[in-house]
C-alpha cells in the first residue's frame, strides 16, 4: 500500500512535469468502481477478522474476492495505458497468493527493513518457508526508504498504475451536454 501511495505522488509529480493537470484525473474514463469498492471492503473484513483471530480461515475467500474484483476492475479499463501493467501485477499477486494460501513474505527482506519478522497481517501474509511455491513471485524485494517489504507483482502493478495516473493527467476532460453541442456545432 506505501508503495501504491509514493507511486501515485511519483505519477502526478510525473504527469505535472509533462504539462498534465490532476483535475483532468476527476474526468478520467474510469469504469467498474464498485469493484474497486468490492476490492477495498474485501481487504478491510480481512483486516478485522485477522484481528479477531478470523483471519487464517477466511483469508483464501477474501483474498480471492479481493484479487477477482480488482481484475474485473481492470478487465473493463484495459484500454487505458498502464492497464496491461496493472493486469501483470495482479496477476503475479494472485498466483502467488493462490499457490500459498496467503502472501509469503521474506524473513531477510522484513529484517532488512527494520522490522521483526513476524511483524505483518497474519491470514493476508505469512513467512515464506522453504518449499513454498512461486518464492521469487512473494514479498522479498525491501524498500528500506519506505520501511516496507513488496513482491515482483507490486512492482510491476506501481509501474502499471504509475502510468495510467500520469497519462490521465494529459487527457482533455470531455466536455458534456450543451458545450460540446455548441462547440461542435461552431467547429463546423
Amino acid at each position: 500500500m506505501v508503495l501504491v501511495a509514493v507511486t501515485v505522488a511519483v505519477a502526478i509529480a510525473v504527469g505535472w512535469l509533462r504539462g498534465g493537470r490532476v483535475r483532468n484525473l476527476g474526468h478520467a474514463p474510469l469504469r467498474g468502481a464498485p469493484l474497486v469498492v468490492a476490492a477495498v471492503a474485501a481487504q478491510a473484513v480481512l483486516a478485522v477478522a485477522t484481528a479477531v483471530g478470523a483471519g487464517p480461515r477466511l483469508a483464501p475467500v477474501l483474498l480471492g474476492l479481493s484479487q477477482a474484483a480488482l481484475l474485473g476492475f481492470v478487465v473493463v479499463n484495459r484500454l487505458l495505458p498502464g492497464m496491461a501493467l496493472v493486469v501483470v501485477g495482479a496477476a503475479l499477486n494472485a498466483a502467488v497468493i493462490l499457490a500459498n494460501g496467503a502472501m509469503p513474505v521474506s524473513r531477510e527482506a522484513l529484517l532488512a527493513v527494520a522490522r521483526h519478522p513476524y511483524e505483518f497481517a497474519p491470514g493476508k501474509h505469512r513467512l515464506l518457508e522453504p518449499g513454498d511455491p512461486l518464492p521469487w513471485l512473494a514479498d522479498v524485494v525491501a524498500l528500506p526508504l519506505l520501511r516496507t517489504v513488496v513482491s515482483v507483482g507490486d512492482v510491476v502493478l506501481a509501474a502499471g498504475i504509475g502510468l495510467l495516473v500520469s497519462n490521465l493527467m494529459l487527457r482533455a476532460p470531455r466536455i458534456e451536454g450543451r458545450r460540446a453541442r455548441a462547440t461542435a456545432d461552431s467547429a463546423a
